[in-house]
C-alpha cells in the first residue's frame, strides 16, 4: 500500500489524552444528502463526541461552512487545536458517519477506502487507441491518450473488399499495440494498484492480449462503454467495479492468508501473534474483521505495544499508556510501513482464527 506524505502525516500524529484527536468521517454526497442534513449529521455526530475539545467542534463546524467546496461525496477531518494539527480531505467516494475522540486520528475507515479506491487504472479502449486514466480516491489524478490511424469501415463487396478489410484490420492492431506500450510506462509511473478496461467487449478482449504480462496480472475486470464516454462517466462505471474487485481481492486475500496458517506457511493468526509480527517488521499483508477491537498498553518510550501487562504497577509510573484498540495501531502500523490492509465484513475462516491475521515474509 504506497501512503502519500499527506496521507503520512494524520497517521503519525500523536497527542496525549489532556489534548486528544477528533475525528470525524462524514458522508456529504448530494445523491443522498442535501447540505442542511448533512450540517445536521454533523452535529448530531459531535454531540457524541465525548471528550472533544470544543474548539476542535467548532472547527469542524467552520470547515463545513466556509472551507468545504461541496465538490465530494465524503469528508474526512481531524483536529487537535491545542497542538495546531488540521487535517480535512474531500474524496470522491462514500463513508460511513462516524466518530471517535483519542490520542491519535482513527485512521480504520481510511484504509479501508485506500485498499477500495486508491490508484486504480482504467483504460478506455477503441479501435483507434485507448485513453489512459488513473484514478485516486474516486478522482481523476492523470491521462494519456493515444490515437493511431483512423480504421474506416468499408462496406462494398469483392475483392477488394477483403483486401481492404485486412488493411483496416492491421491498423488497428497496430494501434491498440502503441496504446499497450504506452500503458506500460505510464502505469508504472503512476504506481498504479489495480486495472480496469472500457470498452466493447471485443475490443477489450483483444487490448487485454496485447498487455504485458505484469499489466495483465493487473487487470480485476472490464465495462461497457462508449467510444465518446466522458471521464465522468468513466469514473462513476469504474467505482462501481473498483469496489466489487476490491470485496472479491478482499475474500482471495483472507483465504489465502487463512490457508497459509493452516499449512504452517508464512502467517501468523490472532491479535498477540499479528501485532508482533508488524512491530517486528515482519508482516506483509494484514487482513482483519471490521468492527474487530481489543485494548493493549504501549510503552511510551519505546512505543511497543503489549495485549497485557505482567505487573500493573506499571501503569503508575507514566512509562506505559493504556490504549483502547490494540487493532487500530496494528493497522496505523501496517499503513505507515507500507505494509497492504484489508477490512472485511465477514469471513467464516478468519472469525475462528480471531478475526485478525497477516501474511509475513517469514
Amino acid at each position: 500500500m504506497f501512503v502519500d506524505p499527506d496521507v503520512r502525516q494524520a497517521i503519525e500524529f500523536e497527542t496525549d489524552s489532556q489534548t486528544p484527536v477528533l475525528s470525524v468521517y462524514l458522508n456529504v454526497d448530494p445523491s443522498r444528502r442535501s447540505v442542511e442534513k448533512y450540517k445536521l449529521a454533523l452535529r448530531n455526530l459531535l454531540n457524541q463526541a465525548q471528550g472533544a475539545a470544543p474548539e476542535d467542534q467548532k472547527r469542524m463546524q467552520n470547515y463545513l461552512e466556509m472551507g468545504y467546496n461541496r465538490q465530494g461525496r465524503s469528508l474526512v477531518m481531524f483536529s487537535c487545536a491545542a497542538k495546531d494539527f488540521w487535517w480535512a480531505k474531500s474524496y470522491m467516494v462514500p463513508v460511513d458517519d462516524a466518530v471517535f475522540v483519542g490520542r491519535r486520528a482513527y485512521v480504520r475507515q481510511l484504509a479501508t477506502l485506500m485498499d477500495t479506491y486508491e490508484r486504480c487504472g482504467v483504460i478506455h479502449v477503441d479501435q483507434e487507441g485507448a485513453r489512459l486514466y488513473v484514478f485516486n480516491m474516486g478522482v481523476l489524478e492523470d491521462a494519456e491518450g493515444h490515437l493511431g490511424e483512423e480504421v474506416k469501415l468499408h462496406k462494398a463487396g469483392g475483392w477488394s473488399s477483403s483486401r481492404y478489410q485486412r488493411h483496416e484490420a492491421n491498423v488497428a492492431q497496430q494501434n491498440l499495440q502503441e496504446a499497450a506500450e504506452l500503458a506500460e510506462d505510464f502505469y508504472r509511473a503512476n504506481r498504479t494498484r489495480r486495472l480496469l478496461l472500457a470498452g466493447t467487449e471485443k475490443n477489450t478482449a483483444r487490448f487485454q492480449e496485447l498487455l504485458s504480462h505484469r499489466l495483465r496480472s493487473m487487470v480485476v475486470g472490464r465495462f461497457p462503454a462508449s467510444a465518446n464516454a466522458t471521464p465522468a462517466e468513466i469514473s462513476d462505471k469504474a467505482l462501481k467495479r473498483a469496489r466489487q474487485a476490491a470485496d472479491e481481492e478482499a475474500q482471495a486475500v483472507a483465504d489465502q492468508v487463512v490457508t497459509a496458517v493452516h499449512k504452517g506457511g508464512n502467517a501468523v493468526a490472532g491479535l498477540a501473534e499479528t501485532l508482533t509480527a508488524v512491530q517486528d517488521g515482519r508482516a506483509q499483508h494484514v487482513v482483519v474483521l471490521e468492527g474487530f477491537a481489543q485494548p493493549a498498553y504501549r510503552f511510551v518510550d519505546s512505543g511497543y505495544i503489549l495485549l497485557d501487562l505482567g505487573d500493573d504497577k506499571e501503569l503508575g509510573s507514566g512509562r506505559v499508556q493504556e490504549l483502547p484498540d490494540a487493532v487500530e495501531s496494528v493497522l496505523r502500523r501496517a499503513m505507515g510501513q507500507g505494509i497492504g490492509v484489508t477490512i472485511l465484513d465477514h469471513h467464516d475462516g478468519l472469525a475462528k482464527l480471531g478475526k485478525i491475521a497477516a501474511l509475513t515474509r517469514y
